[in-house]
């Protein structure tokens, strides 16, 4: 799933699979090329906020 931050950043994000990690996305970081989400340079996993994050696409 793609969302955006508060920091209008978009992420490909998974469920971290913790119970203690419930408030957080692991998620790196893409941008939108020719109509698909494809990796920034240099991506890597990180946890990303679901407070203030919205869906954009499923």
């Amino acid at each position: 799933m793609i969302i955006e931050t508060t920091a209008n950043q978009f992420y490909r994000v998974t469920e971290t699979g913790n119970p203690d990690l419930a408030h957080v996305w692991n998620g790196v970081q893409v941008k939108r090329s020719k109509g698909a989400w494809v990796d920034k340079a240099k991506a890597r996993i990180e946890l990303v906020r679901k407070a203030g994050s919205k869906i954009v696409e499923k």
